[in-house]
């Protein structure tokens, strides 16, 4: 009888040691670094925004900062802005191709799938860290 049992177990077991995984602990850490990038969005937008009084207000910023060249400051800004605005689209882009359900797809597919989606959310991650220090150091030489 236990010899049996133990028959009837073994391909469970063959698969639980050739599956990936649970789909679901993958697409758990997609979503909680979504939410992380979601928050450097906001600190994104932020910084633009500050931007944006900056350039409409070149003039005050020249008078306050008089050895500023405000021809390279504005194009230093423009170019900032422009970063953080591809950012952003790049995020939108890679939230409305997202896949929050497996639909059809196995456990192993779905797990393929989420691992390749944590790659883009991670490279999306990276790129707002690297436009934010840029626009947040620039902001602090204008202070």
């Amino acid at each position: 009888m236990k010899k049996s049992i133990l028959i009837l177990f073994v391909p469970f077991l063959i698969q639980s040691c050739n599956s990936s995984g649970s789909y679901k602990d993958v697409m758990d850490e997609v979503l909680k670094i979504h939410d992380k990038v979601m928050m450097d969005s906001e600190l994104a937008v932020r910084n633009r925004m500050k931007l944006d009084t900056l350039s409409s207000n070149m003039e005050s910023l020249a008078k306050t900062k008089p050895n500023l060249d405000t021809l390279q400051a504005s194009k230093k800004i423009k170019q900032l802005k422009s970063e953080l605005d591809q950012a952003d689209n790049k995020m939108n882009a890679w939230m409305q191709g997202f896949e929050v359900e497996p639909g059809k797809k196995s456990n192993d597919e779905a797990v393929a799938y989420y691992k390749e989606e944590e790659k883009k959310i991670k490279a999306l991650d990276s790129l707002y860290l690297k436009v934010i220090k840029q626009s947040d150091d620039y902001l602090n030489e204008l202070k």
